[in-house]
């Protein structure tokens, strides 16, 4: 216990380089299977994943866990939801609920994960997983059958929220639920569609849909819904990111806008149509993706100074497919080198603090363990 604590000391002086971090980006079928692009090195190389082992479909979704545990949906394939999970950085990937009668006939549009629950939605889903995707219920409400639902977010698993399209142009579905699912109420919010929600915490949550582009906050859990003053771009906001109460992040069909003040302000960069989907892990680094529209040609862009600039990623060749989203784990990618160097400092730490115990003061021409 003392060795780690002397370590703790000694980390935070440390001339140490920020550690890269592990991230996945998903879109359409291409070459026969759907598109999973994954990077080790914060997009520095991006390579492609899931050859024989992904239907060819669409991928509309995807939630990093850590950088290891990733999880992916999309379209149905032989009748039912393609939903797949990784547990070795995508290596392998394994499909979860095929057969089972809650994902007939749905095309998955986004995933969530939080506590070990995981939520996938779609026309006529809200599926819901709880033994690692073993089984699935579909905890829909009778009453929201046939809408289009795009975007969902959830707190310590019990808590979720659901939003896509309403009965009518002017009322979105805006559904929560605090106990998994059982009973869901509908929240009231000035939006047609809601296309993303992301959850700072179980009372500061983010939601954002069109037309013509809105942001939405919540500080009371969904009970009152206040749009943010924004910057004004066209088309839809597609997808939210909030990495904290004050820094949130939103993809806009033709550019990119973050505050770090709560949505007071917004800075925003143009991106290509259509960005469909962002991903930050702190104020300063973040990825979006993009379909190409028109071209045909998918993207992935990467911020590592707040959106000041945004520059291009991807793999060195091949074809990009249009992006749906992208997902990268909060946590960084424990670096073989600088876990190196951490545990021979531990050592380093360790001899001394035994040396000095047992009167060996000194190190002569190397280290040196007494031992009592």
């Amino acid at each position: 216990m003392k060795t780690i604590v002397l370590l703790a000391l000694f980390l935070p002086g440390m001339p140490l380089c920020a550690a890269p971090y592990a991230g996945w980006a998903v879109g359409e079928a291409d070459s026969g299977y759907g598109t999973i692009f994954a990077t080790t090195d914060s997009g520095t190389t991006w390579v492609r994943q899931g050859s024989g082992q992904i239907a060819n479909v669409k991928l509309g979704g995807v939630y990093a866990i850590d950088p290891l545990t990733v999880w992916v949906a999309g379209d149905a394939d032989s009748g039912y939801a393609t939903i797949y999970q990784t547990t070795d950085g995508g290596a392998t990937w394994t499909r979860k609920g095929l057969g089972q009668s809650a994902l007939l006939g749905i095309d998955a549009a986004k995933l969530h994960v939080s506590s070990n629950v995981v939520w996938v939605i779609g026309v006529n889903a809200i599926l819901r997983s709880r033994d690692d995707g073993a089984t699935w219920t579909n905890c829909l409400p009778a009453a929201y059958t046939n809408r289009m639902l795009q975007g969902v977010s959830s707190c310590a698993g019990a808590a979720v929220w659901v939003g896509g399209a309403g009965s009518n142009q002017t009322s979105a579905t805006l559904l929560q639920s605090t106990n998994a699912g059982l009973t869901w109420v509908q929240q009231s919010i000035a939006a047609e569609h809601i296309l993303g929600i992301a959850a700072a915490n179980a009372q500061t949550l983010w939601a954002v849909g069109g037309g013509g582009f809105v942001v939405f906050r919540t500080d009371d859990g969904g009970v009152t819904w206040i749009k943010q003053p924004t910057t004004g771009g066209e088309g839809d906001a597609n997808e939210v990111c909030a990495v904290s109460t004050n820094n949130v992040w939103v993809a806009v069909d033709n550019f990119v806008e973050c505050s770090t003040n709560g949505g007071h302000t917004w800075a925003s960069a143009t991106m290509p149509y259509y960005t469909m989907g962002v991903c930050a892990v702190n104020e300063r680094e973040a990825w979006s993706v993009a379909t190409g529209g028109y071209t045909g040609t998918g993207s992935i862009w990467h911020t590592s100074n707040g959106g000041g600039a945004w520059e291009q990623q991807g793999p060195g060749s091949g074809r990009v497919a249009p992006m749906s989203t992208v997902s990268f784990a909060r946590e960084p990618v424990p670096e073989p080198a600088f876990m190196q160097h951490v545990l021979l400092i531990a050592i380093g730490m360790a001899i001394r603090l035994k040396s000095v115990r047992s009167g060996c003061y000194g190190l002569a021409t190397g280290p040196r363990v007494c031992v009592n």
